[in-house]
């Protein structure tokens, strides 16, 4: 009797003890999806943060957009951008290493083995004209920010210079592929140039031509075909 009324109790504890533990993970996975909650929004919070100052120092300049501008731009207050970011030069660095990632499109597709000299050209250009529509200031931007920097060399353009380097390093490997007699590393330099200067007129002339025709100017200027038709 004794046996059995003690292995009752024995399986009453271990019932217990295994809603308390139930009720542990149930709290802990509460906890963490808490935190995963807050962890997204911040990183939400600091995203839109980061666009609206691409935005503004690819048109306003870096030097002349304030705290103030970037918060007007997306409804926040100054102090809630500064309890993301303590300076705007540390959000200068986000911006800039964001512009850096959006390169990765290009510098992947370039890596791809190529056979074809006029189709890497226009595949590169499609990459263009698909950003230019969904980001423009993704494109712009570097080129605002290096045009501003360049005079002055703060150690800022060091990252910008880096950013640009990686897609004229992947450019300069890929026309290695079809002759290493040329220059190379210039003629990556001027191709991603130039492609900036003509997101920089589509947005200068708004409707008056579409990027389109200007990428078929660029193209024909390149390779002597049009990119549209090919």
């Amino acid at each position: 009797m004794n046996k059995t009324m003690k292995t009752s109790q024995e399986l009453l504890e271990s019932s217990s003890l295994k809603k308390m533990e139930q009720s542990d993970r149930g709290s802990v996975s509460n906890k963490n999806e808490t935190l995963n909650k807050k962890d997204a929004k911040r990183i939400a919070t600091r995203k839109k943060i980061v666009d609206a100052a691409t935005h503004l120092f690819a048109r306003l300049g870096y030097h002349k957009t304030t705290i103030q501008d970037i918060a007007y731009h997306i409804g926040m207050t100054t102090g809630a951008v500064f309890h993301h970011f303590g300076s705007k030069k540390d959000i200068l660095d986000e911006v800039v290493l964001q512009l850096n990632a959006n390169l990765e499109q290009y510098i992947e597709f370039l890596d791809k083995e190529h056979r074809d000299y006029n189709e890497m050209v226009k595949g590169l250009v499609d990459i263009f004209v698909s950003r230019y529509h969904s980001d423009p200031d993704s494109i712009i931007g570097l080129t605002s920010l290096a045009a501003e920097f360049s005079g002055i060399r703060e150690p800022i353009i060091i990252n910008i210079q880096s950013a640009y380097d990686r897609f004229v390093d992947a450019f300069e490997n890929a026309l290695d592929g079809f002759s290493s007699n040329t220059p190379n590393r210039a003629a990556g330099v001027c191709f991603i140039a130039a492609l900036q200067g003509v997101a920089i007129q589509a947005l200068l002339r708004g409707g008056e031509v579409k990027i389109e025709e200007l990428v078929d100017g660029f193209i024909s200027l390149t390779t002597g075909k049009f990119w549209q038709s090919s």
